[in-house]
């Protein structure tokens, strides 16, 4: 049996560090890339190296001669298509570059699902404020969001076209590419699961608190519990997202994914295989539900690259649980309460704030305007007794309009 394993990481984020750690812990050699000198996985990893991970070649020329078992699969954006290349490469478990590229591009990841009529939803690809006025007879609303992109950049929602067309007014020339969908009605969720041997694992299923469109974006999730009355809604994800993991060609990978469903139909928003980030898969998920994915897919990939199968076995198996992050009033930071203050107070499971007192808080409108401050996780019956509990903790905040 092998007893000296190397696990590669592309990508040494903040986001990183969970999976660099646990890997450290086995005894396995962490080896961390990233762009970024900066990046603090390259600090926290047994050995880490600078090197462009836009430029495959590089990253091959670097695995040639840094041989690894395995990459620990960590939440990255677009450059999960270099870790696809690199797993094609190697002949490693996890995500193969055409899935990836699939996942990341909205475009196409749109088109494959809906000629396998698994995304009922119009679209539109723009990149030209002149195209604005080809969305014209498209039905209102729409979200209009980045070709390629993670965490809320730049996504708003539409009400009607003069609202698009007035919006975008100032635009002269757009940088990238943008996809204008309809704009499906119902509860948003996040989905947490693990594909492995070709069998579809869902290990969480969340749904979201978002802000006020036109941004909606994600400040919290709660732990669905699978029982009789949520019966139906389980039924519909696990039948698009197994469709969906077929299509896309998905195996022996984690993955994130956000749903809409109306009670009638459950629609894929987005999809990446890869581990959720903002707190989601090291902290949330394994609270919520006693399972660690990224544990579960170092014991995986090991076993596999042993030769050998790993069985996942996992029943379902959440309790009533929120994570909350903190889209407080727009203004400066007057006063925080204690961290034993809030965590003495009955419900709460954990507190971990960022912030200072004096620091400026501005609109929450995507992702890095809020992940940066905290979250806390609170425990409760229902989702309004976990609001409750969330509403009591901001009442202790002192925070001054500017």
């Amino acid at each position: 049996m092998k007893e000296k394993y190397r696990a590669g990481i592309i990508g040494a984020s903040s986001e990183s560090i969970y999976a660099i750690k646990e890997a450290r812990a086995r005894g396995i050699t962490t080896i961390a890339i990233d762009g970024n000198p900066a990046a603090p996985g390259l600090e926290c990893a047994d050995e880490g190296y600078t090197v462009d991970l836009r430029d495959t070649g590089a990253v091959f020329e670097f695995f040639d001669s840094n041989p690894v078992d395995f990459l620990l699969p960590v939440p990255v954006g677009r450059i999960l298509t270099t870790a696809g290349a690199v797993n094609d490469r190697y002949g490693l478990p996890g995500v193969g570059q055409r899935a990836a590229s699939l996942a990341t591009d909205k475009w196409e990841f749109h088109r494959i699902l809906s000629d396998a009529g698994l995304r009922n939803a119009d679209a539109v690809l723009i990149n030209r404020k002149e195209q604005i006025d080809g969305l014209r007879d498209m039905q209102y609303p729409v979200v209009m969001k980045p070709r390629f992109g993670s965490g809320s950049r730049a996504v708003k929602v539409y009400k009607s076209f003069e609202e698009l067309r007035d919006d975008n007014a100032d635009v002269a020339e757009y940088d990238e590419d943008y996809i204008v969908e309809t704009c499906k009605p119902g509860i948003e969720y996040g989905v947490d699961a693990f594909i492995a041997g070709g069998e579809f694992h869902l290990i969480l299923l969340r749904e979201k608190l978002l802000t006020p469109e036109p941004y909606r974006q994600c400040v919290g999730y709660y732990a669905i519990e699978q029982n009789s009355e949520t019966a139906e809604l389980f039924n519909r994800v696990y039948a698009v997202l197994g469709g969906a993991t077929e299509v896309l060609g998905l195996d022996d990978c984690l993955m994130h994914v956000d749903i809409m469903d109306d009670g009638k139909e459950a629609f894929i928003i987005e999809l990446s295989p890869r581990p959720s980030g903002h707190y989601l898969h090291n902290y949330f998920t394994r609270y919520a539900t006693g399972f660690d994915m990224l544990s579960e897919y170092i014991d995986y990939a090991t076993a596999r690259s042993r030769g050998e199968e790993h069985k996942v076995c996992y029943t379902y198996n959440a309790e009533s649980m929120l994570i909350r992050y903190f889209d407080l009033l727009e203004g400066v930071i007057e006063y925080l309460p204690t961290q034993e203050e809030i965590e003495a107070m009955e419900g709460v499971f954990c507190y971990n704030c960022y912030m200072k007192e004096g620091d400026r808080l501005g609109k929450v409108t995507d992702g890095s305007s809020v992940m940066g401050r905290g979250f806390y996780v609170v425990k409760a019956d229902t989702l309004d007794k976990c609001r409750e509990i969330c509403a009591e903790i901001e009442k202790k905040f002192i925070i001054k309009e500017v």
